[in-house]
Order: structure tokens, then sequence, then C-alpha cells
């Protein structure tokens, strides 16, 4: 546990510490992105669109239904959706599992207000599509269990809900963000028996998105 909190401790120094980045890398990325160019050719000016397949924010998140640590890079559209593709890690050292969990995640996140709460505060909801990596995953079930005796475990949707208080540090936009995050195969059994509970079934999630526009 000791080695996790140094880990995180060292991504929020990473992310917060002004000397560490005294000539904005990040600024200059910015510019690089987005940018404009012109090139003069015989009288006749061309202008080149800057790379919109470039993500626009990056994010690391702890837990929420992904693994134990997730990192990844998206997009912010205009419209309030905010797609992002994450890789989460788990195991024995991060997180305490047994076996070695790897997770591939498109979130698709939906700013729910047009407009921050209070000027920094915005809710958001979405759905996560998440497929696991590892030797106890499967799509289909393996032929010595009956039929439908267990939900198929490699992807699940992964509904979510919370909010993100943005800010500047260093002139950096930075997010910081909660998640309360199911699973599928939580919510079927919740419909499906009396034994699961609705408070026992959501997992909190939190992380800082690094916007670049």
């Amino acid at each position: 546990m000791k080695t996790n909190r140094f880990l995180l401790l060292g991504l929020l120094i990473l992310l917060y510490h002004p000397r560490l980045h005294a000539e904005d890398p990040v600024k200059g990325l910015r510019q690089k992105i987005t940018e404009e160019k012109k090139i003069v050719l015989k009288n006749d000016t061309v202008t080149i669109k800057p790379y919109w397949f470039m993500p626009t924010q990056f994010k690391v998140q702890y837990a929420g239904s992904i693994g134990f640590v997730s990192f990844g890079a998206g997009y912010d559209f205009r419209n309030g959706y905010q797609p992002t593709l994450l890789y989460g890690f788990l195991d024995r050292n991060f997180g305490g599992s047994n076996i070695t969990v790897h997770t591939i995640s498109l979130k698709n996140r939906f700013k729910l207000t047009q407009n921050p709460i209070l000027g920094c505060f915005t809710p958001i909801a979405g759905i996560s599509v998440n497929w696991g990596i590892t030797n106890n995953t499967f799509n289909r079930l393996p032929p010595h269990y009956p039929e439908n005796y267990y939900f198929q475990n490699k992807i699940h949707l992964s509904p979510f809900w919370g909010g993100e208080f943005n800010f500047s540090v260093a002139q950096k936009n930075l997010g910081v963000y909660f998640e309360f995050s199911t699973l599928d195969a939580y919510l079927l059994e919740y419909f499906r028996t009396d034994f699961v509970k609705l408070n026992k079934i959501w997992s909190l999630g939190m992380g800082i998105t690094l916007y670049l526009n």
C-alpha cells in the first residue's frame, strides 16, 4: 500500500509543481496541435489546418471499475461529449488482486450542463465499454458449465455518474473528477435477485484531467 501511495503522490507532484514546468511544455504542445500554418506558393497562401485527430485531453484515474490505476487520452467536443480511451491495470501489488487484469476502456462521458455550476463544477454521466484481458475472462461460457450459469466477463458495459471541478494551475487547465460506476453484470443481478442491494454495486473512482484546449 505504501508503494501505491507514493506512486499517486508522484503523479500529483508532476502535474502541480510549477518548477517542473517552467517552460510550460503543455502550452507548446497545445500550440503545435491547434495553430494553423500558412505556406506561400507562387503568391498563393495555403493554410494547413491543425491535426484534428490529436487528443485534446489526458486522464489519470484511480479505481472506478477500470483497474487500480488507468490512464489515457481523449477529446472534448462542443456538444459536451468527451470520449476517452483508457488502459487500466490491476494486480497483487497494485490493487491486491490475486490475478493480473489488463482493461481497455472506451469511456463515453457527457457534460450534463452547458456551463459549469458556480463557475467550476460540471456534473457528468455516461457509459464505458470495458474489455478485460486476463486468464480468467471469456466471451462464451466454457462447455463444462451449464448454459447461462455465469455472465460473460470479458466485455462489460459500465454506466457511471459524478462531477468534475475545473481550475487553472501554473497556466494549465485541470479537472479533478469523481465517478460512481457499476457493471452490467451487477445491475443484472440486482434486478434478478433480492440478495444484491443497489448501494452495494457502485464503486468510487477519482481522476485528474489535463486539458490542452
